[in-house]
């Protein structure tokens, strides 16, 4: 119960930045740092020690690639080239923020090495796979 309230809580604050990117273009793309750093500290100290260090970087690339979603699609304004590499920028600021604070939380966390080693490395591995796509 405690994760669901935790997950909700973190996608509604994407979706209102969603919701002032449609509006407001330019402080919903330059949020994006901001409101993933917000997102990560509620996530990883919302869960707390128990929760696995697997299920906080999960929620935090579900938490990332939604924001990018809603930017990227509901945005307003010409989205050319430029305005893609600026959203692809900032996001790559927001995932810098949001792997630093997994990895303080992981620090903290009770789980195996193993299983720390392995949620330090999915975090990067997917978002550098997502961003090579881009």
């Amino acid at each position: 119960m405690k994760e669901v309230v935790v997950l909700t809580s973190a996608v509604l604050i994407v979706i209102i930045n969603g919701i002032i990117g449609h509006y407001y273009p330019t402080s919903g793309i330059m949020g994006t740092p901001i409101i993933l750093g917000i997102t990560s500290v509620i996530i990883v100290m919302g869960l707390g020690r128990k929760s696995g260090s697997i299920l906080k970087s999960i929620f935090l690339i579900v938490c990332a690639l939604l924001n990018d979603f809603l930017i990227r699609n509901y945005s307003g304004g010409i989205l050319d080239r430029e305005g893609a590499y600026l959203i692809t920028l900032y996001l790559f600021y927001g995932s810098i923020v949001s792997y630093l604070v997994l990895i303080l939380g992981t620090f903290n966390s009770n789980d195996k090495t193993r299983k720390k080693i392995s949620a330090l490395v999915l975090f990067p591995l997917v978002m550098g796979l997502y961003l090579g796509m881009m």
